[in-house]
């Protein structure tokens, strides 16, 4: 009988323990997987950037414009798409690159989404990244058009409104707020 016990219980532990590093391994890149990679900005070179890239054999992603590959194997899709937009900066290509990144086929969680109106070159909602500050979502949209009235930004949260004026961002970021789900901007 205990040869019986100690047999099922190795079985039971085989069965385990893969299950726990694929958990483990959930939702990061592997070499063959295909990212959906979108630029939000600039938005004069989003066609040429925004597609679906392979996972090389190597673990990298070959991206546009960019003279070395991404390594990507291991880490999920936020973070390949963080590393992609330091790249682009380092190499001067972008001075503020926006990227999003998923793994095709991935069933996503809802995301946390921020809307912008108003006198922007292109409102609308998009997903909010964690840290994401005001200025940071008005540039994400293109920026303020020649019409806007910057200093007069009001940022919708619940049921209070503030107004921001954005000709004065100060270094400590006290009056460039980092945003929450469901924030509303409106630039008048």
């Amino acid at each position: 009988m205990k040869t019986v016990t100690s047999l099922f219980l190795v079985l039971l532990m085989s069965l385990v323990v893969p299950a726990s590093l694929q958990a483990q391994t959930a939702g990061t890149l592997k070499p063959g997987d295909s990212v959906n990679i979108s630029l939000q900005s600039p938005i004069a070179d989003t066609a040429s950037v925004t597609m679906v890239y392979p996972v090389s054999n190597r673990g990298t992603v070959k991206m546009p414009h960019l003279d070395q590959e991404i390594p990507a194997a291991g880490i999920t899709a936020e973070a390949l798409a963080r590393r992609i937009e330091a790249a682009y900066r380092a190499a001067d290509i972008y001075t503020n690159p926006s990227l999003t990144a998923s793994i095709q086929g991935e069933t996503l969680a809802p995301s946390h989404v921020v809307s912008v109106a108003g006198e922007v070159k292109a409102p609308g909602e998009f997903q909010l990244r964690q840290g994401m500050t005001l200025l940071a979502a008005i540039t994400k949209v293109g920026g303020f058009t020649e019409f806007s009235i910057s200093r007069k930004v009001k940022l919708i949260r619940g049921n209070t409104e503030r107004i921001y004026d954005m000709r004065k961002v100060l270094s400590d970021g006290s009056n460039n707020p980092v945003l929450q789900d469901g924030d509303q901007i409106i630039v008048p």
